[in-house]
């Protein structure tokens, strides 16, 4: 098939976190130079320039409005002889920057070959110049790609979507157009189809995992437009929808990345569930080892000291896990009703139809299923977190116990020896008190301290004797 495309065309949608939950301003900081990077690629040598961009965006990261626009011109040209331009904004939380890109102008500034032939792949050339434009970087939250041209003639619906699978290989190198297709409408004139490309088989036990994912992962629109519409209407029609593409994606991608970054978090509860094991055992075990006397209170302690950490992770990545829940909601929602608005501005009655972009919120098998999977994760972790909870509520009041009964024991004993000093004392004065002529001498003090000695020793022996008998009565 050597079909031909007019003004092949691509924007690209990216995301990026500008300051996730938990993190300070150095990395706040460090979110937005790395964003930054992406407009200005080509200033890294230029050190003093690229400090002064990247500045005037970073005065912005305490504005909490919904959209900020981060250039003061709104946006930045593309080098000559580049066709395009970068658009960055701040989205509450999120950086977003459209990419625009229509090739390479000629010296009477035209775009050169307005016609291209697709096997000569146009839009993966358009796609490699991107990248090479991004330095290879992706968005660390996702990305977007919109492919869109004009068809050189009348075609029929069934041809429509042949030329749409050939523009998609050109995307995508692992395409498969049945397993990645999600819907196809009409917008404007032009029938769009939506496509995403979803990584499999993942390590999520690593923190690494979403870095691959992010790279590999590929959502993808193409917008054909028909042969009778002029190439500056329909530029003005692709132009049109920018602001409300944007937001939609973000809202999109923050589902996607909320719910992939729930799986890491699900990996580290189910091993920290793993790890407490031994200490439930252990606890089974505490009554026994207590009544034997075989547990001492430094044992008790570290056993304590072990399970707070153990609480602290579970607690931590159980809390995460909720956060996503909840973001996934928002978003949900955000998305819901971001789309209906734009179904507004585009109704069905002008000859639109968009209800293949509610298959991603409203499926059984995207956004929705993302939240209830989450929901279910939580309630299945939330008894470990109750269970570790007892488990050092137990421990603590056994170690209250103990300390309080080794006090007890040292106030006793305190006391027998206070009841025996003091009946020694006593009787080495009544001694000493007695008339007698050779009570100055130095065998007479002797016998005096040995008998108040063995009276004390008595006096404490009878005490001992009498707590004995109380305590056996009490009980």
């Amino acid at each position: 098939m050597n079909e031909k495309i007019i003004y092949p065309s691509i924007d690209l949608f990216i995301y990026d976190l500008k300051d996730g939950l938990g993190e300070d301003s150095n990395k706040i900081a460090d979110n937005c130079r790395n964003f930054c990077r992406k407009i200005y690629s080509d200033l890294d040598t230029q050190q003093d320039e690229f400090q002064e961009r990247y500045t005037q965006i970073l005065k912005h990261q305490d504005n909490s409005a919904e959209a900020i626009e981060l250039l003061e011109t709104r946006t930045r040209e593309l080098t000559s002889p580049l066709d395009g331009y970068y658009y960055p904004l701040q989205l509450s939380d999120t950086y977003g920057l459209l990419v625009n890109y229509s090739g390479k102008l000629d010296a009477q500034n035209q775009i050169n070959d307005q016609e291209k032939s697709l096997g000569s792949q146009p839009f993966l050339n358009l796609k490699q110049e991107i990248n090479q434009l991004l330095s290879q970087q992706t968005g660390t939250i996702g990305q977007t790609w919109l492919i869109w041209g004009q068809l050189t003639s009348y075609k029929t619906y069934i041809k429509i979507e042949e030329i749409a699978q050939q523009c998609y290989t050109q995307i995508v190198s692992n395409y498969d157009w049945t397993r990645d297709f999600i819907g196809q409408g009409k917008l404007l004139g032009g029938n769009i189809f939506e496509l995403w490309y979803c990584p499999q088989n993942l390590d999520t036990n690593s923190r690494e995992f979403w870095d691959k994912f992010r790279q590999e992962s590929h959502h993808i629109l193409i917008w054909l437009f028909p042969h009778d519409i002029s190439p500056d209407d329909m530029r003005n029609q692709v132009k049109s929808t920018y602001q409300d593409f944007l937001r939609l994606w973000q809202y999109r991608h923050k589902i996607v990345w909320s719910y992939y970054q729930s799986r890491y978090q699900k990996s580290i509860l189910k091993q920290e569930y793993v790890e407490i094991q031994p200490a439930i055992k252990q606890a089974k075990e505490l009554p026994i080892l207590l009544q034997n006397n075989q547990l001492k209170l430094n044992q008790l302690q570290s056993i304590l000291s072990d399970n707070l950490i153990n609480l602290s992770d579970y607690t931590i990545a159980l809390n995460y896990l909720e956060n996503h829940c909840q973001t996934i909601k928002l978003n949900r929602d955000n998305y819901q009703s971001r789309l209906t608005q734009i179904e507004r501005k585009y109704p069905p009655s002008q000859g639109n139809n968009l209800e293949f972009l509610k298959t991603f919120s409203e499926s059984e098998i995207y956004a929705q299923k993302y939240q209830r999977q989450i929901a279910a994760d939580s309630t299945t972790f939330l008894p470990g977190l109750t269970l570790l909870q007892n488990l050092n509520s137990t421990i603590q009041g056994i170690i209250t116990l103990e300390q309080t009964k080794s006090d007890r024991q040292l106030n006793h004993t305190i006391a027998i020896a206070g009841v025996g000093l003091a009946t020694s004392s006593l009787a080495s004065a009544v001694i000493l008190a007695q008339p007698n002529d050779y009570k100055q001498h130095l065998t007479f003090r002797t016998e005096v301290f040995f008998y108040s000695l063995g009276i004390g020793a008595i006096a404490i022996l009878l005490t001992i004797i009498i707590i004995h008998i109380f305590r056996r009565l009490r009980k």
